[in-house]
């Protein structure tokens, strides 16, 4: 692991960081699935503002909570998931990008100077398996968990 405290962002950013799917607070929840849909390599989805800053992120298990709710999914999983009464009345009143991040994802990201290590620490404290990268505030890729494990196996 003492390579992840070595290695930064920067390193494997310079390496070629996928992109991002990016979209604004407002935009229908819908045409995001849809674009989600049409970019299946990617893990998550970052919002901003109209501004274009970060307010959070949400994910592919985001959009399965989602499926569960207005599609109607039944399983055990999902069972024990609706005791979450405050979770299923977000995804209930979910019409667009903005309303299904939580608002502890507006910190889901790094620097380019950031650690691995950090990065890895960050994406285990939010339970999330892809960062945005930002450079002067500006959302310049993402970071995915695979990235980094790449790295740790090399070791």
């Amino acid at each position: 692991m003492n390579l992840l405290q070595k290695m930064t962002v920067n390193d494997l950013y310079l390496k070629g960081m996928s992109q991002p799917i990016i979209v604004r607070a407002d935009e229908n929840l819908i045409r995001v699935i849809k674009k989600f849909t049409e970019f299946p390599e990617a893990r998550g989805v970052v919002v901003v503002d109209e501004d274009k800053k970060l307010l959070g992120v949400f994910t592919r298990r985001d959009l399965l909570d989602w499926a569960r709710v207005k599609v109607g999914i039944h399983s055990d999983a999902g069972k024990l998931w609706l005791a979450e009464d405050t979770r299923l009345l977000k995804i209930i009143m979910s019409f667009t990008a903005g309303d299904l991040i939580s608002p502890e994802s507006s910190r889901a990201w790094v620097g380019l100077k950031d650690s691995l290590s950090q990065a890895l620490q960050l994406m285990a404290d939010l339970d999330l398996i892809c960062l945005p990268v930002l450079d002067d505030g500006q959302i310049i890729g993402d970071l995915k968990l695979m990235e980094i494990l790449a790295c740790v196996v090399q070791e």
